[in-house]
This record gives structure tokens, C-alpha cells and sequence, in this order.
């Protein structure tokens, strides 16, 4: 009924401890450089070009499928044209020979 308690070893303890801290260390640290960066680096500007960069990215991407989609509908008009065209050409082919094949004798009035 009652369990004897696990003792933690030690180098477990030991590597807890030491994530913990590199861990820490690593947030202070990245924390410390952002607070330097609007020092070095115009931040406000940064950020305006990245976002313009992005926007044209964009603009490009939505062109390229506008050009893509125009291909595409050509295409399929090309395809749609053909089909109609020889559906039509066989139909009046089906319609001359029958025509031809029907003709009534010219010998009775």
C-alpha cells in the first residue's frame, strides 16, 4: 500500500539545473541585444522594407497566377474550339452521306 519514495539521482538534478540556466542565460542575453539593436539599426525602416518587400512578393505571386489562369482559359477555349469544330465537321459529314444515300430515283414524276 505504501511505496517506498524514488530518490532523484543526482545527474539528473545536475542537468536540470543546467538547462535552466543556459536557458536563462539565453533569454537574458537575446533580451539584452534587442534592447541595443534600435542603436545600430534604424528599426522603424527595417520593418517599412520588409514590409514592402513582402507586399511585392505578393503582388508578383497574384500576377504570376492572373497569367497562369489567363493560360489555363485560352487553352481551354483552344480545346473547347477544336471539339466543336470537328463535332460539326463529323456531323455534316453523317448528313451528306445520308443526303447521298437517300436520294429519291429521278425516273417517276
Amino acid at each position: 500500500m505504501f511505496r517506498k519514495r524514488h530518490r532523484v539521482p543526482p545527474g539528473v538534478i545536475a542537468r536540470q539545473l543546467i538547462a535552466v540556466l543556459l536557458m536563462l542565460s539565453a533569454g537574458v542575453g537575446i533580451i539584452f541585444g534587442l534592447q541595443r539593436l534600435p542603436e545600430q539599426v534604424d528599426v522603424v525602416l527595417l520593418v517599412s522594407e520588409a514590409v514592402a518587400d513582402l507586399i511585392r512578393g505578393v503582388q508578383q505571386l497574384l500576377e504570376a497566377f492572373l497569367g497562369l489562369a489567363a493560360v489555363v482559359l485560352v487553352a481551354t477555349l483552344v480545346v473547347l474550339a477544336s471539339v466543336l469544330i470537328l463535332g460539326g465537321a463529323w456531323r455534316l459529314l453523317r448528313l451528306i452521306s445520308l443526303l447521298i444515300r437517300r436520294q429519291p430515283p429521278q425516273g417517276r414524276r
